[in-house]
């Protein structure tokens, strides 16, 4: 019991999810004693009939009493991945009780709400988790933190070092500790450096040793043999760790910014704001007569601006605005403004999409002017996000167009983008037209 709460100590992580199981004290005495953070499951079971549910209930807080004493316990699980679950709203209330049961730590009402049996999000407890085995479906807080209950899980053979019965390979697969190791860091770097910076409050990787059938521990089953690097996979984790501890420490940014795009040559616009940003040229991007003086003339390939850093808190109240004309539709979505996230998308997009101007959030989100620009003509849009009440609303030409509800405000702590998006973790969405005097403002107008 002690080797595998060290190893976890060694390796650089500072939290253990005790899954499908609860331990006995001597576990749960060793967690103490190591300084490591305990998520603690419920244990879930094929929960069919009425007495079963109440075993579950009953055997859950039964847990709950003979493990408050123990410090590293952080939080409590309530179901996983819908294991057991029957009914949404009794997930809410159990949940509700479970904290009202032990108001001193987190309750997580469903670890892997977006995955298999999963009832569905309650909106309940004090966290939004997420299984994200395929890195495509990153959980974002709301009135919850943000936590990504389970995810790599990189398989590795290792004969003589394996349960003798039939081993059950569901992850991605690598053949030597070289490349387990680089596809930890790696994978790590990519989904999990900036997460814990900007929106992400919590990983846990799957896992610490390999089980009877599965292969993607990071020990042997027989914890002879460790199948990574341990002093890569330790440097990066506590990179994790540090970038979570200094999530609050982000740029303050007052006022937003304003780009008169006047210009009208060289390869750098000045930002009129109190941030100083000022937008780069990039992928060629030209200049042209706007509405007022010069304008930016972008191609829709490549050609986009951007700032070197962010310019508005996207996480609360923001508006942003531009002239714009369009020399040609897109098959799909291009972009006027937006600002890039630490995430694989933007948390904002003033753009064009299917027909119709429109300002989105990631999720699919979008207020809309359901009328078809025509090409060459210029419209001024403008984009407002109100952070109190959770409504996006876009403006065109001076009018509303339409306002509805958002979705979750996304961290947006990369730069500013004229003439692109992001998604995915690419450059797209370029605009093809041009686009005159932007701004950016710290509040809902």
């Amino acid at each position: 019991l002690a080797f595998d709460l060290k190893a976890h100590k060694q390796l650089g992580f500072n939290a253990v999810r005790k899954h499908i199981k609860v331990e006995s004290p001597r576990w749960f005495y060793h967690a103490d004693r190591l300084g490591l953070l305990v998520w603690q499951d419920f244990v879930s079971g094929n929960l069919t009939s009425a007495k079963g549910r109440q075993a579950f209930v009953e055997q859950g807080r039964e847990m709950m009493r003979q493990h408050h004493s123990s410090p590293s316990v952080i939080g409590w699980i309530v179901f996983n991945e819908g294991w057991g679950e029957w009914d949404r709203e009794e997930t809410g209330k159990l949940t509700d009780a479970v904290k009202a049961a032990d108001p001193s730590r987190v309750v997580n009402a469903h670890s892997g709400v977006n995955c298999c049996n999963s009832k569905g999000d309650s909106g309940t407890g004090d966290i939004i988790d997420h299984h994200d085995y395929n890195n495509e479906d990153p959980p974002f807080p709301d009135h919850r933190a943000a936590m990504d209950g389970e995810h790599g899980g990189f398989t590795l053979r290792a004969p003589g070092h394996m349960w003798p019965g039939p081993p059950t390979v569901i992850y991605s697969g690598v053949d030597s500790k070289e490349a387990l190791t680089r596809k930890y860091v790696e994978n790590t770097e990519r989904f999990y450096l900036d997460q814990a910076a900007a929106e992400l409050s919590g990983s846990v990787y799957t896992q610490i040793t390999d089980l009877e059938n599965e292969l993607n521990g990071l020990y042997t089953y027989d914890r002879r043999e460790i199948k990574v690097d341990p002093k890569q996979v330790r440097e990066i984790n506590l990179k994790v760790i540090a970038a979570g501890a200094s999530a609050g420490q982000r740029e303050q940014l007052k006022g937003g910014g304003h780009w008169s795009l006047d210009e009208g040559t060289g390869t750098t616009a000045e930002d009129e704001g109190p941030n100083g940003k000022a937008l780069t040229l990039t992928g060629g991007a030209t200049w042209t007569t706007g509405v007022s003086g010069s304008a930016l003339k972008l191609d829709g390939q490549t050609q986009s601006a951007q700032t070197d850093g962010p310019v508005l808190d996207t996480t609360g109240s923001y508006t942003v605005s531009a002239w714009v004309t369009l020399d040609a539709l897109p098959g799909n979505y291009a972009t006027a403004v937006s600002q890039d996230g630490r995430r694989q998308a933007s948390p904002f997009y003033l753009q064009y999409g299917q027909g119709a101007f429109a300002f989105s959030t990631p999720d699919g989100r979008r207020a809309l002017l359901e009328t078809r620009p025509e090409l060459g003509r210029w419209y001024h849009l403008v984009g407002v996000r109100d952070g109190a009440t959770n409504q996006i609303t876009l403006y065109v030409d001076g009018a509303k167009a339409a306002t509805v509800t958002g979705g979750p405000n996304y961290v947006g702590s990369g730069p500013l983008a004229v003439g692109r998006a992001k998604w995915n973790g690419d450059d797209t969405d370029f605009w093809n037209g041009s686009v005159d005097e932007v701004h950016a403002y710290d509040k809902a107008l």
